[in-house]
């Protein structure tokens, strides 16, 4: 019998450790819970990480809005190291999300950003995101994360093409020229290293009319031209169905956690000039999941380590 993912309605009040803590719990969207502080001035380590980790797993997202966030960049990766074991990168553990004035690569622009997991080109694939927003354009600009929850996708597939997708493998791409690269082969879908149920591996191609620095290659493994052009457009399609997605409307000081293990995440476009700055940790699992990176090797930066307890 395979194992499926408990899709949760919402936080219940099981979710909640104790009714007299000074913050509430709401369902954001079609998965996720957002945590709102009550009183001015609690700081978001007041939140127990061992409920906020077993929420992040059941819900696959949790958002944290007016709580007193981490000052600064070592404060997060303090407050990340909480968490579990954190991922170390060429430039250390904490991210720096926002536009470069020349950018080298589509990460550091505004536009369109393929729909991807984290770490898929280096060794390991972390569990969870931790996201500081440090700043943010307004809510009508742009510039959210758009989540998608690829147990969803699975769970409304029909059994003929959920059959054809469990058969896909697909190759992707990328030149290394900033942080990440190199070629990754990957079946579409896999079982949760953890709790078994499938879940989705699926970096976007880019959609005809769109055009991006450091476009990635991808293909399907014996499936050419139309073929292969017509299944990945199903499968975009599926991820991007309104039931499967979450768009997360950053807030300055909003702490987001996001289960990297189940969730697909691109950015939504925003206009050059305007204020967004995420940081961003990555929590490796336990044991750390080995990703299907074949060659990680560019022609610029360096290698990852495995991570910094």
């Amino acid at each position: 019998m395979t194992s499926q993912a408990v899709h949760a309605s919402g936080p219940t009040t099981d979710d909640a450790p104790d009714d007299t803590r000074p913050w509430t719990t709401a369902a954001p969207g079609p998965f996720g819970v957002l945590i709102t502080a009550t009183e001015p001035g609690t700081p978001v380590t007041a939140v127990p990480v061992p409920w906020l980790r077993d929420l992040t797993r059941r819900h696959h997202l949790v958002a944290l809005r007016g709580f007193t966030a981490p000052a600064d960049a070592p404060a997060l990766d303090a407050y990340a190291r909480t968490w579990g074991e954190v991922m170390e990168w060429p430039f250390g553990t904490v991210f720096d999300v926002r536009a470069h004035q020349d950018p080298e690569d589509h990460v550091f622009d505004t536009g369109f950003m393929p729909l991807h997991w984290d770490g898929m080109y280096v060794d390991f694939v972390p569990e969870f995101q931790v996201f500081h927003c440090v700043a943010a354009p307004g809510a009508a600009d742009g510039g959210g994360t758009l989540f998608c929850d690829t147990t969803r996708v699975l769970a409304d597939a029909d059994p003929a093409t959920l059959e054809r997708w469990r058969g896909l493998t697909l190759h992707y791409r990328n030149a290394k020229v900033s942080h990440y690269g190199g070629l990754v082969v990957s079946p579409l879908i896999e079982p949760h290293p953890d709790a078994g149920f499938p879940v989705m591996r699926f970096l976007e191609p880019v959609p005809d009319g769109e055009h991006i620095i450091n476009q990635p290659d991808v293909g399907i493994d014996g499936l050419e031209g139309e073929a292969a052009a017509a299944e990945l457009a199903a499968i975009r399609d599926a991820a991007y169905d309104p039931r499967h997605v979450y768009v997360h409307a950053w807030q300055q000081d909003d702490i987001v956690i996001a289960d990297n293990y189940t969730l697909l995440h691109t950015r939504v476009p925003y206009r050059r000039g305007l204020p967004r700055h995420l940081r961003r940790v990555h929590v490796l699992g336990d044991p750390p999941l080995p990703s299907h990176v074949h060659d990680h090797r560019g022609t610029t930066g360096t290698d990852t380590q495995r991570g910094t307890a």
